[in-house]
């Protein structure tokens, strides 16, 4: 969590949604970032939104519409993102669906955000180590200071925080519909084309 000067206020290893309940009574945040859809796509196995960052050269998973796939363990994941939005909507943040995002819950993609901030891609070929050591230089460009983050899960979250206050600032551009969910990014200009590097990205969530 990051208060509105960008300092860490609070870290959590292995949360749940009990202390995500716990930490938006406790800091009643003006933003909810999670990087996570909020729910399953509508047809196909991509939403609009991550079909839209594709084109800009960033890939992450596809969210299915089909149950069949769905059922599959691998999206676990998913399903915990999808009950951190209904934690945060029982808690007065619903999800935001445009406009000002004040006291609403947005969906968020640490990479894209990384991505934005940075200006291009990331190098090609990077260990995942790298991965994570290229995101936490960008939060250092930023002003953020990433000493008391812990491995690469924290550095997503300070992104996905970061981006929750430039969104606030007006610094956000949405991708996807409404109807499905809304990635947020904080590109202060929407690119017209793919982002650049040496390869075409292949990072996931």
């Amino acid at each position: 969590m990051l208060d509105e000067r960008g300092r860490v206020q609070e870290t959590v290893r292995h949360a749940r949604t009990d202390d995500l309940t716990r930490s938006l009574s406790a800091f009643e945040p003006d933003v909810v970032a999670i990087d996570s859809p909020p729910a399953w796509g509508t047809a196909g196995g991509q939403r609009a939104a991550e079909r839209a960052l594709l084109r800009l050269g960033t890939h992450s998973y596809g969210t299915p519409s089909d149950p069949a796939r769905q059922a599959n363990s691998f999206y676990d994941w998913m399903r915990e993102g999808f009950r951190a939005f209904q934690a945060a909507e029982a808690k007065g943040y619903p999800l935001y669906r445009g406009g000002s995002p004040r006291h609403t819950a947005m969906e968020v993609f640490p990479h894209a955000s990384a991505v934005a901030l940075a200006g291009a891609l990331p190098p090609s070929g990077l260990a995942p180590s790298a991965k994570a050591t290229w995101r936490a230089e960008v939060l250092r460009g930023r002003g953020i200071d990433t000493g008391p983050l812990q491995g690469p899960d924290q550095i997503d979250a300070a992104l996905a925080a970061l981006t929750g206050l430039l969104a606030l600032d007006g610094r956000r551009a949405t991708f996807g519909d409404p109807a499905e969910g809304l990635i947020v990014v904080p590109f202060e200009t929407l690119p017209d084309r793919p982002l650049s590097r040496d390869a075409p990205s292949k990072e996931a969530r």
